[in-house]
C-alpha cells in the first residue's frame, strides 16, 4: 500500500515538473515576455582587422503574456540593462571564443518596439584569440580542427532587463550566424 502511494505521488511530481518546465513565456514573473528580430544574411569578419564584430541593428519586441490585458501606466515596460552572446561552431570545428556580456540601455514599452543599432556581439581582442588567431597569415591561415580558410559559427543572443514594477525579464534566444575570413 505505500509503494503504490509513494509511486503515485512521485509520478504526480514528475507530471507537474515537466508541465512547469514547457512554458516558455511563463520563466519570470513579469507580465511581458521579449521576443528578437536579427539580420538575416550572416556576418562577415576580418580577422586582420581587430574590430568588434557587431549586429547592426537588433529589433527587440515586447509582449504582454496575457494578451487582452493592456498596461497603461506602462508598469510593464522593460528598462533593457544587459546581454550575453554564446558562440556554436557550423563548420565541425569545436573551438569557440568565450562567452560575452555586454552592457545595453534601453527602454522597452510594454507591447512596443525598441530598436538598437551597432551592438557588438565580440569584442576586438576575441577576434585576434583563438580561434580566430589561425586564419591569419603568419599561423597558416587555415583553421586546424577543420582545414578551411574560413571558421563558420552561429550565435546565440539574449537580452536580461527588468520591469518598471520591478519583475525581472529575460528575451528568448536569438539565434544568428558569421563567417570569419
Amino acid at each position: 500500500m505505500k509503494t503504490k502511494t509513494l509511486t503515485w505521488i512521485a509520478l504526480a511530481s514528475v507530471l507537474t515538473l515537466a508541465v512547469a518546465c514547457t512554458n516558455k513565456q511563463g520563466e519570470t514573473e513579469a507580465p511581458v515576455f521579449i521576443t528578437l528580430n536579427l539580420p538575416n544574411q550572416p556576418l562577415v569578419m576580418n580577422v586582420n582587422n581587430p574590430v568588434p564584430l557587431q549586429v547592426q541593428t537588433i529589433e527587440l519586441n515586447s509582449h504582454l503574456k496575457n494578451p487582452s490585458a493592456s498596461d497603461p501606466q506602462h508598469f510593464a515596460d522593460v528598462q533593457v540593462s544587459f546581454y550575453t552572446v554564446d558562440f556554436f561552431r557550423q563548420d565541425g570545428g569545436t573551438l569557440v571564443p568565450p562567452k560575452q556580456t555586454f552592457a545595453a540601455a534601453g527602454l522597452l514599452p510594454s507591447g512596443g518596439t525598441l530598436t538598437l543599432t551597432g551592438f557588438p556581439i565580440l569584442t576586438g581582442a576575441a577576434v585576434q584569440q583563438s580561434p580566430f588567431d589561425q586564419l591569419l597569415a603568419f599561423n597558416g591561415g587555415i583553421d586546424r580542427e577543420t582545414g578551411l580558410n574560413e571558421i563558420h559559427m552561429f550565435y546565440h543572443l539574449i537580452f536580461f532587463g527588468d520591469t518598471v514594477s520591478g519583475h525581472r525579464v529575460q528575451s528568448e534566444t536569438a539565434t544568428g550566424d558569421f563567417i570569419a575570413q
